[in-house]
């Protein structure tokens, strides 16, 4: 499971003041969400199948009470998962795409793979299928976080606040413990106005993983609305 978390802590404290003026959608938001929710690709590399395990237990400190069902994916759609991997790090898109459609071919129920060409379509401008990846992947695989967080985070960054809200909200309730999940909401909150007891609650639970919000927090505008 890659994950990218870019050092923000700056940009969050210059664009604080600014929020506090204008409830309005802040960039800088928007690009967090997209870095520290990944737009999550899933990779077999290094941990192997149980990466996304792996992640799935350090997001929710409740997780291993309700483990995610282990899959090993066929060999040969591993092989054209790792190409795709290879294709998409090097931004090429279309053809990432069609190395991960090899590889949900040839495996059916490989979850990272089918995240990964919802990821793909979305950073080649193909959002509408992207997104209809995504809702099957929520109601075929549940269990997993991410593909919530995901939607949620495209459907923030198209400036769908109000849809990405209930996406994440389907979220909590599979996943009230999810630092990814709290992190999303709280940040959904903030970018549709609502500075809001919750948004700040999901956001203090949040910072446990990840610590860059407390920039946030530290400048919570005092007239926030309760």
């Amino acid at each position: 499971m890659r994950q990218v978390l870019p050092v923000i802590v700056r940009s969050l404290l210059l664009a604080a003041p600014l929020l506090a003026q204008d409830r309005g959608i802040p960039t800088w938001l928007t690009r967090e969400l997209n870095s520290v929710s990944e737009m999550g690709h899933s990779t077999t590399a290094p941990e192997g199948p149980a990466g996304l395990r792996a992640f799935e237990q350090s997001d929710d400190p409740t997780v291993v009470a309700h483990p995610v069902p282990p899959h090993e994916p066929l060999r040969a759609a591993r092989k054209a998962f790792e190409k795709a991997e290879h294709l998409a790090k090097k931004k090429l898109h279309q053809e990432a795409i069609a190395r991960y459609r090899e590889a949900v071919a040839l495996d059916p129920l490989y979850f990272e793979a089918w995240n990964n060409v919802a990821l793909e379509l979305n950073a080649a401008g193909q959002t509408d299928e992207a997104e209809r990846v995504l809702r099957r992947l929520m109601q075929s695989n549940p269990e997993h976080v991410l593909v919530f967080t995901n939607l949620a985070t495209m459907l923030s960054g198209q400036k769908r606040y109000a849809e990405a809200e209930a996406v994440v909200r389907q979220a909590m309730k599979l996943h009230s413990y999810s630092f990814k999940a709290n992190l999303v909401l709280g940040g959904v909150l903030v970018s549709e106005g609502k500075w809001s007891d919750e948004a700040k609650t999901k956001l203090e639970y949040a910072q446990v993983k990840y610590p860059e919000v407390k920039a946030l927090l530290d400048h919570w505008p005092d007239n926030a609305a309760r």
